[in-house]
């Protein structure tokens, strides 16, 4: 590229020495009568205007490019919307019993972390899943959440700290907290989440609830709790075999499932192809979640 920049550069020099070319060839046929100066001159003025043809070619196609580079982002978007859209109309169809399909949303929590989100993201390319990632405020860690988009996952809310006794303090600490992480998550990697959840689940929000989802929805965003979990956030030692029954059993029969797992457990992390090779087994779509899924809730 910057090969191609520094060629385009050059364009108005080479205009330049084709019009002084042309003007000291008049001058030559006054001194050269037999030619000589002038064939050599007419030469180079032709290996000039040849190279100056390919480096317009080379400009009109850079300018292409970029133009095509700019529109691909706007592309990218109005396809994910279209397709939210469709699964968004499949969500209800399936609540209406028009449907027999069965979508799953999975879910990390508190991350990034040092390895395990890496691996995480390995299986998920490996398996071809999109999910969805609740980030606190982990400056050190960008690389992965950029990873995280460039990947097709969604970015959602879970508070600047996620210090328990610091968001739910008040409802003003809270609504804080989220906006706190919205600003630092758009100014980073420019996404602003269209999600939130709360940390240990609504229901810690207590009688705050309901203020604080009303400032939620007054920013544009809803929230999400979960219907299945593998159990990595409970207290005591959680083995593979244990986490992999948990999100099992806790998925039954229903049709569409939010689960709730964490990026720093290993315990998730080694059960996780097992579980998404049983869901698909399963007939489950395992897609990201979205601001209009009916899962989400608002005020």
């Amino acid at each position: 590229m910057k090969t191609k920049e520094k060629k385009s550069a050059l364009l108005p020099g080479l205009i330049t020495v084709l019009m002084v070319v042309a003007a000291v060839a008049g001058g030559i046929r006054m001194t050269d009568p037999d030619g000589e100066q002038l064939d050599t001159m007419r030469q180079e003025l032709e290996a000039i205007t040849a190279e100056n043809e390919g480096l317009t070619a080379q400009v009109a196609a850079l300018r292409a490019e970029t133009a095509e580079q700019k529109a691909l982002p706007e592309a990218i978007q109005k396809q994910k919307d279209e397709g939210f859209r469709l699964l968004g109309e499949l969500e209800r169809q399936i609540r209406a019993g028009e449907s027999d399909k069965k979508i799953a949303y999975l879910t990390f929590d508190d991350g990034p972390y040092d390895n395990t989100t890496d691996a995480i993201l390995d299986i998920l390319k490996e398996k071809g899943v999109r999910a969805t990632f609740f980030l606190r405020h982990r400056p050190d860690h960008v690389a992965q959440i950029q990873r995280e988009i460039r990947e097709g996952h969604t970015l959602a809310n879970h508070s600047y700290s996620h210090k328990i006794k610091a968001v739910y303090q008040s409802a003003d600490s809270c609504i804080k907290e989220i906006r706190d992480q919205q600003k630092w998550l758009t100014e980073t990697v420019g996404v602003t989440p269209e999600i939130y959840r709360f940390p240990g689940g609504s229901a810690t929000a207590g009688n705050k609830k309901q203020t604080i989802a009303a400032a939620l929805a007054a920013d544009g965003l809803g929230y999400v709790d979960w219907n299945c979990a593998t159990g990595d956030g409970l207290p005591g030692v959680l083995t593979t075999e244990k986490a992999y029954q948990n999100a099992i059993s806790s998925v039954g029969e229903q049709k569409i499932v939010v689960m709730l797992m964490h990026d720093y457990s290993a315990a998730t992390l080694e059960a996780l192809p097992d579980i998404i090779d049983t869901l698909e087994a399963k007939g489950y779509m395992m897609m990201p979640l979205f601001r209009e899924s009916v899962m989400i809730r608002s005020a």
